[in-house]
């Protein structure tokens, strides 16, 4: 298996968007209103580390997001989709996690 910043820097060295994307972390633009520091620090996680291979899902996450904005355009079918995930959630609290974990995988 290829090393995670070895496969990064592929994705980034091989996909003119994903570049452009990344590149806008250390862009003027962005550099005049956030903290230089915080920024570059973002960009050479990226590009250098990424340990959490962000880069290896980025196109999904853009397809989503621009999904998620053409749904959101159809005010009767959005609230539809957000009542069905209200309704489907259900609920999470840590105890009950915990609880359901011992009971079905540490069987403490």
């Amino acid at each position: 298996m290829k090393q995670v910043h070895t496969v990064s820097a592929d994705i980034y060295d091989n996909d003119p968007e994903v570049e452009e994307l990344v590149d806008f972390i250390i862009s003027k633009e962005l550099i005049r209103i956030g903290d230089p520091m915080n920024l570059c620090r973002l960009y050479k996680e990226i590009v250098g580390k990424d340990w959490f291979m962000a880069l290896l899902d980025v196109k999904d996450y853009i397809k989503t997001k621009d999904q998620m904005l053409n749904d959101y355009e159809d005010e009767m079918s959005w609230s539809k989709k957000a009542l069905v995930n209200i309704a489907k959630a259900g609920f999470f609290s840590s105890d009950r996690t915990i609880a359901e974990y011992n009971k079905d995988i540490w069987h403490l």
